[in-house]
Order: C-alpha cells, then structure tokens, then sequence
C-alpha cells in the first residue's frame, strides 16, 4: 500500500496538466489585456516624452550656439565700428592740426610781410625826412655862405659847424 500510494502521488494526470497550461495561458492572456499592454503604453509616453525632452535640448542648444554666434558677431562689428570711428577722428583731428598749423603759418607770414612793409615804409620815411633835412641845411647854409664871403678858415668852420649840427640829428 504504500507502493500504491506513492504511486498516486508520483503519477501524472494528464487533466491537471492541460488544466494548469489552460490556467496559465487564460492568466497570460488577462495579464496581457490587464498590465502588459498599459505598461507598454506608459513606456512609450516616456519614451516619446524622453525624446522630445532630448529634442527640445538638441533645439535649444542650436539656438544658443546660434545666439552666441550671434553675439560674436555682433561684438566684432562693433570693435570695428568703434576702431573706425577712432580711425576717422584721429585723421580728422590730424587734418584739424594740419589746417591749423597752415593757418597760423600763414598768419605769421602775413604779418611779417606786413612788418616788413612797415619797417621799409618807416626807413623810406626817415630817409625823406633826412633828406629834408639835409636839404634844408644845406640851403640853409648856402645861404649863409652866399650872405658872407668868407675866408678858408671861416669856410672850414662853417663846414664843421653843419657837420656837428648833422651828427646833433643823427644822435636824436
């Protein structure tokens, strides 16, 4: 008897076990409806939201390497720009000093031409005056020796005394 039963207990029913992969399969199947296909639903959302999130990345790192470039030139133009505007200012303020200088030159050249003029006016007029006054005294004493006859040593004297009377007016 314990043979028998250990038999029973050891022996395989063939209904049990088509019963169990029928149970078994009857559970895949619910499991699938029930769980599989809304797990598989739920990983494809993250998996979509994933990408996009990656997507959205990738895009916005474009457009900030996009920006930058951007920015870059932007900021080159500008130091070119202001390196323009240092250029043209230097060159003008050199043409300004340039000018000025021609100016200032010119100024002076015209006023020593006029000082010039004015010295040669002032010689011509001393020189008249001069010449006035040596007519004058010459006639003066050509008078004076037509008035007299005089001897050689009264000649001489009169001669002298013309000549200090010149030097009296050189010295004034």
């Amino acid at each position: 008897m314990l043979l028998a039963g250990t038999l029973e207990f050891i022996s395989l029913n063939v209904w049990h076990i088509v019963m169990a992969i029928g149970n078994l399969l009857i559970l895949m199947l619910i499991l699938k409806k029930f769980l599989f296909k809304p797990v598989q639903k739920i990983l494809k959302q993250r998996e979509e939201e994933v990408a996009k999130i990656y997507s959205d990345a990738d895009d916005a790192l474009a457009k900030a390497n996009e920006d930058k470039n951007t920015y870059e030139q932007k900021m080159m133009s500008a130091k070119q720009e202001a390196d323009n505007l240092i250029k043209t200012a230097t060159e003008r303020a050199k043409q300004e000093s340039s000018e000025i200088v021609a100016a200032a030159r010119s100024e002076a050249e015209r006023r020593l031409k006029n000082a010039d003029e004015d010295i040669e006016l002032a010689k011509r007029k001393a020189a008249d005056e001069m010449k006035n006054s040596i007519s004058e005294m010459v006639i003066g004493i050509a008078e004076q020796v037509v008035e007299k006859e005089i001897d050689a040593d009264a000649h001489s004297a009169l001669i002298d005394e013309a000549i200090d009377s010149l030097g009296d007016m050189y010295e004034k």
